[in-house]
C-alpha cells in the first residue's frame, strides 16, 4: 500500500518537492477515511460521494480533475489495504488536533449526507476519532456541527 502510495505521488510531482509530497499524501490519507465512512452503511453512496468531492474541494483546494483521481486511488488503496492504520498512522504524524477534528467532523457530514445515521457508521467515525486520538468532547461537538449543517 505505502509503495503504491510513494509510486503516485513520485509520479504527480517532482523529487524536489518534498513538502508537496507530504500534504498529498495527507489529503489521500484523508480521502480513505472518507470513503470508508461512505461505504460504512448499505446505502446512500451516491449522495455521500458528492459531499466527498465538496469537501476534498474546499479542504484541499483542489481542481475538480484532481478530486476525481484523489477519490479513484483513495477507493483503490482503500479496497487493497488490510486496514486504516497506516492511513491513520499518517495523519497522526503530519497533522494536529484540530486538522483532526476537523476530518472527523468531515466523517459526520459524510454520514449525514443521506439523512441516515447508520450504527456502523456511527462504529467507524468513533472508532476512528479513537485513533486519530481525538477526544471525546470534541467528537460530540463535531457530531453536532456536522447535524446542524445536514
Amino acid at each position: 500500500m505505502i509503495t503504491s502510495i510513494k509510486s503516485y505521488f513520485e509520479a504527480l510531482f517532482s523529487a524536489n518537492d518534498a513538502p508537496a509530497k507530504a500534504e498529498h499524501t495527507i489529503e489521500l490519507a484523508t480521502a480513505v477515511l472518507m470513503i470508508e465512512i461512505s461505504l460504512a452503511d448499505d446505502h446512500g453512496h451516491e449522495a455521500e460521494r458528492r459531499v466527498i468531492a465538496d469537501l476534498l474541494l474546499k479542504q484541499f483546494n483542489l481542481a475538480e480533475q484532481e478530486v476525481k483521481e484523489l477519490i479513484g486511488l483513495a477507493e483503490s488503496e482503500r479496497d487493497h489495504a488490510v486496514s486504516l492504520h497506516d492511513f491513520v498512522r499518517l495523519l497522526n504524524e503530519h497533522i494536529g488536533a484540530a486538522d483532526k477534528a476537523r476530518i472527523i467532523e468531515n466523517l459526520w457530514r459524510i454520514a449525514y449526507a443521506d439523512a441516515v445515521i447508520d450504527k456502523y457508521e456511527e462504529y467507524s467515525i468513533r472508532k476512528l476519532a479513537d485513533l486519530l486520538h481525538v477526544s471525546h468532547s470534541q467528537y460530540i461537538k463535531a457530531k453536532h456541527r456536522a447535524a446542524g449543517q445536514a
